[in-house]
């Protein structure tokens, strides 16, 4: 099933984004709720000293048997934690270790359905059912919401955190060892919590939310921008899976990381089509190159079994079948070093040798045609020895495949030139002839396989049209040049360089 890339990207994108948000969300969420409950008890600590500063300077007068003292003290002390509920936007509560209930603000009304009065009318005490001896058992400053709320109030969670500060106090005035354990509980109210939360997380994500959205929205347009010459790549290589090398992208801004994949992609599609057009090419002219010397031989063999050919020429028709056989082997010989070659399987192994010694042996080898075709000689070397360094088998056979060129299409009587130069690190080699020379339109086409130049170089069919082929694979792969120069009627130079043995050597010797 065929997907498109810019679905697939924007789903995997927002399903980031959505994990992203809610990974935040909840970091936010937490991080709120606690700075809140942080807060609240910065408050409670900020508040209760106040209180209990108050709370302290009338004890004894709130103790007192005297009710109009003990009333004047509940009222200052009132007016006090009044004041401070309300800027504080708090719930406070003052009582004792027997349930007196001091004082508390703001007033509420549901508190008179269930105090009692125990001595005097001025006095309240909070019921034993209400559970405030809980505040006095428990160690923790901090206490969620206590039964006393329930009994007080219809609905328990008007009240928020409350925070508990239990203290003794001498309440005798002359008794100073008589002390009255007192509590003081300072309530936030629940729905203020829940206003200072949801505004905080108001407050930090819907700036989340609407850049989540403006981010997928700018994914979209990128992913679409993306994806666009990436269905395309994906369209194109499917094409190319089912054997269509002629399939190129549109995309050409080469600034983008894209531009670049699409010019890489192009270029790898040119080499891939014009390597196709080789091969077949090539097993073309392998299959043409096959089929001539077969059929001329199949030809003679024919004609000397059915007797067409008399018996006094069969010697003269069998030379020219064993000369196609050896034409066949040396085809099948050098195909089989360019296979290997190309395929890169045998490691470049190189050594020092003398360049000069190979090119007088491998001179010494084609005598015989050289004394045939009258041919002059001339060999120029700079010094008497000159060591190179590489592989010496490849090398010999350039220098046969050169040599032997020259002297093929050299005209009786001609000369052959070959010298040897040293030009800083390098060796250059020259193999000159004064031959019948090859045309400019024809140059840049004698390193491939089976290409012969014109007729008049075609001529010889001793040849297996891969020599040159040969040469150059071995000088590339020595990763050195080989150049050609040529003029029709006056001659060909082939130039090609190898490293010197010598001066790697000397620089060996310097590094170490």
């Amino acid at each position: 099933m065929k997907q498109n890339v810019f679905s697939t990207t924007l789903r995997r994108f927002v399903t980031y984004i959505t994990i992203i948000v809610l990974l935040f969300s909840a970091i936010i969420i937490f991080q709120a709720w606690y700075s809140i409950l942080n807060m609240q008890s910065y408050n409670a600590q900020n508040i209760y000293p106040l209180v209990k500063n108050e709370l302290d300077q009338r004890r004894i007068l709130l103790y007192s048997n005297l009710s109009s003292s003990a009333f004047n003290a509940q009222a200052y002390l009132y007016d006090t934690i009044e004041k401070l509920a309300v800027m504080n936007n708090k719930m406070i509560w003052i009582f004792d270790q027997d349930g007196r209930l001091i004082s508390h603000a703001p007033r509420l009304e549901s508190l008179k359905t269930i105090l009692e009065t125990r001595q005097t009318s001025t006095i309240n005490y909070l019921p034993e059912t209400t559970g405030y001896s809980a505040f006095f058992e428990s160690e923790d400053a901090y206490i969620s919401n206590s039964r006393i709320f329930k009994d007080i109030f219809e609905n328990e969670e008007i009240v928020g955190r409350s925070y508990v500060f239990i203290d003794e106090y001498n309440t005798s005035k002359t008794n100073p060892e008589h002390m009255t354990r007192i509590a003081i509980c300072i309530s936030s109210y629940n729905q203020s919590e829940k206003e200072v939360f949801l505004s905080n997380i108001l407050l930090l994500i819907v700036p989340i939310v609407l850049f989540s959205v403006l981010s997928i929205i700018l994914i979209a347009i990128f992913a679409k921008t993306v994806s666009k010459p990436l269905n395309e790549f994906l369209t194109l290589a499917r094409s190319v899976s089912q054997g269509n090398l002629k399939v190129r992208i549109s995309y050409n801004d080469d600034k983008t990381e894209i531009g670049e994949l699409s010019k890489t992609f192009n270029n790898m599609m040119d080499k891939l089509e014009k390597t196709e057009n080789q091969r077949a090419e090539f097993a073309s002219n392998v299959a043409h190159e096959l089929r001539t010397p077969m059929t001329t031989i199949g030809g003679f063999i024919e004609g000397i079994l059915d007797g067409t050919i008399p018996q006094e020429k069969h010697a003269t028709y069998l030379k020219r079948v064993s000369d196609e056989i050896k034409r066949l082997t040396n085809m099948v010989k050098d195909l089989l070093i360019l296979s290997k070659m190309d395929a890169d399987d045998v490691p470049l192994v190189k050594n020092r040798f003398d360049i000069n010694d190979m090119i007088r042996k491998s001179i010494i080898r084609f005598e015989d045609e050289i004394t045939r075709k009258k041919l002059y000689i001339n060999v120029n070397f700079s010094d008497e020895t000159t060591f190179v360094y590489a592989n010496a088998d490849d090398i010999e056979r350039v220098l046969i495949n050169l040599i032997h060129n020259a002297i093929k299409f050299t005209n009786e009587g001609g000369t052959v030139s070959i010298s040897v130069e040293l030009r800083k690190n390098k060796v250059y080699v020259f193999v000159r002839d004064n031959g019948i020379g090859i045309d400019q339109d024809d140059l840049q086409n004698i390193w491939t396989r089976f290409y012969k130049s014109d007729k008049s170089r075609g001529r010889d069919r001793s040849g297996t049209g891969l020599g040159l082929s040969i040469v150059f694979s071995v000088i590339k792969r020595h990763g050195e040049i080989i150049e050609v120069r040529s003029q029709k009627g006056i001659g060909t130079e082939f130039i090609f360089t190898l490293e010197n043995a010598e001066e790697i050597e000397n620089s060996q010797k310097v590094n170490k």
